[in-house]
């Protein structure tokens, strides 16, 4: 992919965004002329942008789009829901299709079709025209009846004839004469003169419109006025009523060459010709072909522009005798086959899409000093070595070597932060592209919400973001179709008629924290303990057993779902599903509270980075595993005497507090080994809120680890935070030991004042 189309793709993600806010802003507000500006501008910059590339179905929708709001800006057209809709169909069409070229390089077969649809939209909207007039031949104006009398080939079609002068500062007010003509439908004839004589060359002003348009059309006069909507005061049209003749007579008409273009085709065969039949100068062929393909689609010579471009693929000289056939009328036209190829091959389906990533040049600064720090410490390495040759003693050496190997060390760890922190990214981008959603599932629900966020600045990694948005997409779709009451029961419950939903986040150490809370009916565990024995995933007996913190948790289930029926929105049972295991895929966890009448909040605990962290490594049933400092209280070695057996496991007295004893091989399966050496080490660990004592067999080494989520088989192992591989190649897992806590039923944890 080149850089000028990756540029544009990414800029075409941010207008898009930016437009679709300023959109939704608009509904709330129509008469906000600045939002109204800055739509017309990001449609505008998309055009142009667009317009650098051989799109012109795209572009013509964009352009349309931008009359629309052209419109809107000069408040000839009301800024209502049509406006609306249609603009953010546009937009949902760009970003789809800016998605297709980036993936497949290509735009999607349906692409014309649907361009043209919501391009009409944009017409039905405007109804100003320019001014038109039926008329008799005998009586039209002197410039029409030329126009005629120069198409007399059109046979007994019924013609409509158009005059367009465009204002000398035409293009200031973001006018394309010549784009405007391209546009009209069943072109048969196109003359441009100056309007005036052209002034000296020293006076001359490349910036004023000097043009005097007339085009001749078999197209019916609203499709005419539905081009030139925008500049009426410019346009005169007149209707020439005739016959119109069979299909065949219409499909022989063409339009003449004009001067111009003639001109402008003779050169391309004098390039051709000059390159000797070479096929050598792919980039000289190319700019030929497009050139007069160009100019053709000026005149409204399609299908002669699109012979060029097929040319192209054959060589120089099947290009040099398509524009030769053109250009002075050859008996044949040559075999080219049918068009629909792109011009220039695409690049393989399935190639790796370039990914980028914008930085704060200040962080680029930030890591180059860090680059040369790293330089003046590894030539302390050689000097060290150095000195290791001229025989100094090792108890030196030993004293020099942890020097430096500390230094490298913070300087890794320094450099690894840095370069975290280049993925962070605001979870505002993902916030955002609620709005839409939420409008729309609530207009398809016909209730009343109010979207607020909280937390947009707070950073994450990319990969975080980036998932972010399904997960979360679920679980505002259950507060708008489960969670939120209709307008009669909320005015009957003494609630605001206006629902709420509020997504925020927080930082929480090294994690992030994505809260989905709303005010509607809540939870209610007997409805909940119902519907899953209904289902058949809990038995009366289970279900009745379970308490309601349990119950809450089962709307969790594969399969399982409250709603009575399948709806556009859910129904299916699987969106919390869904929201739990993209939480675990992504390494956190997803917790649930509510209350009946008052609402429900849904929070997701997610790693904030792949961070690099202090790991003890420690060793139980003849294994090492991995425990994060973080989650270490403390360390204490105690007698095993003074651990004694209690009623569901083992206790101890640890600063007046009794505690559970928990051996961690136990935990892992390693029921078989046991360490019966004088004193127990002890791990003292927070879990559900309660101090725990976690007995290994070894304390082995501190590092620092970069851990990854678990993934594959591991990935299903309860109480694996992550993994990470060890200076010998081993992979080692570390530990998340609340988790493991959590999931052991034989633990009490039930804590006691000691005596």
């Amino acid at each position: 992919m080149n850089e000028l189309l990756e540029q544009f793709l990414i800029e075409t993600r941010e207008l898009v965004q930016s437009a679709t806010e300023d959109l939704l802003a608009l509904e709330a507000a129509p008469g906000d002329a600045e939002a109204v500006n800055r739509v017309f501008r990001a449609f505008h910059t998309l055009k142009g942008s667009v317009g650098l590339f051989d799109y012109p179905s795209w572009f013509a929708l964009l352009h349309a789009a931008e009359d629309g709001l052209s419109a809107a800006r000069a408040g000839t057209l009301s800024v209502d829901a049509n406006l609306i809709d249609v603009s953010l169909e546009t937009l949902d069409a760009t970003a789809r299709w800016a998605e297709a070229i980036e993936t497949t390089k290509r735009l999607p077969d349906a692409t014309a079709a649907e361009a043209n649809a919501l391009a009409a939209r944009y017409r039905s909207l405007l109804t100003s025209g320019p001014k038109t007039q039926v008329a008799n031949v005998a009586a039209l104006p002197g410039w029409a009846a030329n126009l005629i009398n120069a198409s007399a080939e059109c046979g007994g079609m019924a013609l409509t004839a158009v005059r367009y002068r465009p204002r000398e500062d035409c293009f200031f007010a973001g006018d394309d004469p010549l784009g405007l003509v391209r546009k009209v439908p069943g072109l048969l004839a196109v003359f441009v003169i100056p309007a005036a004589p052209w002034p000296p060359g020293a006076e001359f002003d490349a910036y004023a419109c000097n043009l005097d348009i007339t085009l001749l059309t078999g197209a019916p006069r609203e499709e005419v006025e539905a081009v030139f909507r925008l500049v009426g005061d410019q346009v005169t049209a007149v209707e020439v009523p005739r016959d119109r003749p069979t299909a065949s007579a219409r499909a022989a008409v063409t339009p003449p060459l004009d001067a111009v273009v003639a001109a402008i085709l003779a050169e391309q065969v004098g390039v051709l010709a000059a390159a000797g039949g070479s096929d050598a100068d792919a980039g000289r062929l190319e700019a030929c072909a497009r050139a007069a393909a160009n100019a053709l689609l000026s005149a409204g010579h399609d299908g002669d522009a699109e012979s060029c471009k097929r040319a192209l693929e054959h060589g120089s000289d099947a290009l040099r005798e398509a524009i030769e056939s053109i250009l002075f009328g050859g008996p044949t036209k040559p075999s080219l086959p049918e068009a629909g190829e792109p011009l220039v091959p695409s690049e393989p389906f399935g190639a790796d899409v370039t990914r980028t990533l914008r930085v704060d040049a200040t962080r680029v600064d930030a890591l180059l000093a860090l680059a040369g720090e790293l330089v003046v410490a590894r030539n302390a390495l050689g000097h060290l070595a150095t000195r290791a040759e001229a025989g100094e003693s090792a108890a030196t050496l030993a004293r020099a070597i942890r020097d430096a190997d500390a230094n490298l060390g913070r300087l890794s760890a320094t450099l690894h932060r840095n370069v975290v922190s280049l993925r962070l990214t605001r979870l505002s981008q993902v916030f955002r592209r609620f709005v839409r959603p939420v409008r729309e599932a609530a207009r398809t629900l016909g209730k009343d919400v109010v979207l607020d966020f909280d937390g947009e600045d707070t950073e994450a990694d990319r990969s975080i973001v980036e998932n972010l948005f399904e997960p979360l997409l679920h679980v505002v779709r259950n507060a708008l179709d489960h969670g939120l009451e209709d307008e009669e029961t909320r005015r009957q419950c003494g609630k605001p008629q206006a629902g709420h939903i509020r997504i925020e986040a927080g930082q929480d150490g090294d994690s992030i924290v994505v809260t989905v809370s709303d005010d509607g009916r809540g939870i209610d565990p007997a409805f909940i303990r119902r519907r899953a024995v209904e289902r058949g995933l809990r038995s009366t007996e289970a279900a009745a057993a379970m308490d309601d913190d349990a119950v809450t948790d089962l709307i969790f289930a594969p399969g399982f779902s409250t709603a009575e029926a399948v709806g556009a929105l859910s129904g299916r049972g699987v969106g919390m599903d869904a929201v739990r295991a993209a939480a675990e895929r992504l390494g956190g966890r997803v917790s649930v509270e509510s209350r009946i009448g008052l609402g429900t909040v849904v929070r997701l605990h997610l790693p904030r980075t792949v961070s690099l962290i202090r790991v003890m490594v420690v060793g139980a049933g003849g294994e090492s595993y991995g425990v994060a400092m973080d989650a270490i209280v403390e360390v204490v070695r105690k007698p095993r005497t003074s651990i004694h057996a209690v009623v569901g496991g083992n206790a101890a007295v640890l600063r007046r507090r009794t505690v559970p004893v928990v051996r961690l091989a136990d935990l892992l399966g390693h029921g078989d080994s046991f360490t019966a050496a004088q004193d127990a080490l002890l791990l003292i660990v927070q879990a559900a809120g309660e101090t725990v004592a976690l007995e290994v067999d070894r304390f082995e080494e501190r590092i620092d680890a970069v851990v990854r989520p678990p993934t594959g088989l591991v990935g299903f192992m309860p109480g694996v935070a992550g993994t990470t591989p060890l200076g010998d190649g081993r992979v080692l897992l570390v530990l998340d030991p609340a988790t493991m806590l959590a999931s052991a039923p034989t633990v009490d944890r039930q804590p006691g004042e000691g005596r």
